[in-house]
């Protein structure tokens, strides 16, 4: 569901800066007249086409010149590909090395997860990005003198167990962190070889790995590495059985999480205990997890507008023990509290459970209840009738919260009745055993620029109470014993008499 939900987010991303970056003068029939000038003496045919194909599709990114810098280009991060310096980071092939044919191949078919770059492989026929594969060689010389050659793989067993004292022993967790969030000491240091910052992959989100994440492709990310970036090759620290190992252990680390339409409903676990502030506590392994995708708030104007939240997902558990609701939200931060901009989460309730408001806040009709965690201040809450239309309240909730190994764990806990003196709680909203009360989650990494309104957000979803557990079987069964055995004294008494 994540990885065909960022797809859509891409596709939406580039179609939207298209429509809007498209420069004066930049018109459709450019293409027309750019196409018709041609490529240099002794292009094949499949270049000519695949530069029709390319002044359709892909110059608005990556330029008409194939240096990364076409009118949409600004507004994107990572930036577009430049095809005259070459320097490829997804391949087979050993470092410094182009890629091959097919490299080039499938990631125009797939795209690159979590960039704005959408994969074609349902929009161009296969001939057609066969066509781009010879157009976009066609941009380096490099292509027509260096040789090429794809990496073997292994095929043979590998240990996990192995792999992750590998991922000691050539001291990974410097970057990526010792939970593989991308949350290392040094990780704030790096930057492309262009001067732009470069981040650690966080390899517990395996389907943002823009060139996959099985066993077989993270051991090519290692061999070769990745080109341009502080992340070098393998090939000659580490024995081929010793990458097949880390390979599969960063594998092991992916939490990708099952597509299930359950993904859009809560439900919170009944316990007869007080909910644990402690993210650990085993209570809260009865509480099922839920994978709630988020996506950068992109409907309100600049500055709000935001395409590159840090946070692309996140998993919320919720408890109920007949007095309280507790809502446990974790999500992935690399950089933790210290930040110049505070990092935050909201929980935004429906007032009412008949109606779905306006996801940004609620509308004037249909308003919407706000609990709001901010790093630096603690607790909000607010009543919300639209984006800018807050009224403040007394916090009907608390809330418990710690940052440990690249992700925050946010306990947002709050009374099922009304106490005197605090706001209306869930239960007004209709929140009870049966109902199912739309709500919605929101994050924000201050150390991304994230603040006001630019933020990571999710869809509405439905949170219900789990019925708690019924005495009834218990009686029953109680009575069946006890008729059962007055039975007996019955019968043996008639049979000694």
């Amino acid at each position: 569901m994540l990885r065909n939900f960022l797809s859509k987010l891409a596709w939406a991303f580039t179609l939207a800066v298209a429509a809007t970056a498209r420069p004066v003068g930049y018109a459709a029939s450019t293409h027309l007249e750019l196409a018709s000038q041609g490529l240099s003496h002794g292009a094949s045919p499949a270049e000519e086409d695949g530069r029709t194909i390319y002044l359709q599709r892909c110059v608005w990114c990556h330029g008409e010149a194939g240096r990364g810098d076409g009118p949409s280009a600004a507004g994107m991060l990572p930036r577009p590909r430049d095809f005259v310096a070459a320097h490829y980071k997804i391949r087979s092939t050993p470092h410094g090395q182009l890629p091959t044919d097919e490299d080039l191949f499938r990631t125009i078919s797939r795209g690159m997860p979590g960039t704005p770059m959408p994969g074609w492989e349902k929009i161009l026929s296969k001939e057609d990005r066969w066509k781009l594969v010879a157009y976009v060689k066609s941009f380096s010389p490099r292509f027509q003198s260096e040789k090429r050659e794809a990496l073997a793989v292994p095929t043979g067993s590998a240990s996990v167990d192995r792999g992750r004292e590998v991922y000691r022993q050539a001291k990974c967790f410097l970057c990526h962190g010792e939970a593989g969030r991308g949350d290392g000491e040094i990780t704030a240091r790096l930057n492309f070889e262009w001067g732009l910052p470069f981040s650690a992959r966080d390899l517990t989100r395996g389907w943002t790995f823009l060139g996959g994440h099985t066993p077989a492709e993270i051991y090519l990310r290692i061999t070769g590495g990745l080109n341009g970036t502080p992340m070098g090759p393998y090939q000659d620290l580490l024995t081929d059985q010793e990458r097949w190992n880390l390979a599969h252990y960063v594998a092991s680390l992916d939490q990708e999480p099952d597509e299930t339409s359950e993904d859009f409903l809560i439900i919170a676990a009944f316990t007869r205990s007080k909910i644990p502030p402690q993210h650990e506590a085993a209570e809260w392994k009865k509480a099922r997890p839920v994978h709630v995708p988020l996506a950068g708030q992109v409907v309100l104007n600049p500055p709000a507008r935001w395409w590159t939240p840090t946070a692309g997902s996140s998993t919320v558990r919720a408890l109920w023990n007949g007095q309280d609701l507790g809502l446990l939200v974790e999500w992935d931060d690399p950089t933790g509290p210290d930040s110049r901009w505070a990092d935050s989460a909201l929980v935004q309730f429906a007032a009412s459970p008949e109606l779905r408001p306006y996801f940004l806040f609620g509308q004037a009709d249909s308003p919407v209840k706000v609990w709001h965690w901010q790093a630096q201040t603690g607790a909000e809450s607010w009543t919300a009738t639209g984006p800018d239309k807050f009224h403040a309240e007394v916090p009907g909730f608390r809330v418990a919260s710690n940052w440990k190994d690249g992700r925050w764990h946010v306990l947002f806990q709050g009374a099922l009745a009304s106490e005197p003196g605090l706001p209306a709680p869930p239960r007004q909203a209709g929140l009870a055993v049966g109902s199912f009360v739309p709500i919605l989650f929101s994050v924000r990494d201050g150390a991304n620029g994230e603040r006001d309104h630019v933020r990571a957000i999710s869809t509405w979803l439905y949170v219900t109470l789990e019925s708690p557990p019924s005495a009834r079987p218990w009686l029953l069964a109680l009575a069946c014993v006890l008729a059962t055995v007055i039975g007996q004294v019955w019968l043996i008494s008639k049979l000694r008499s």
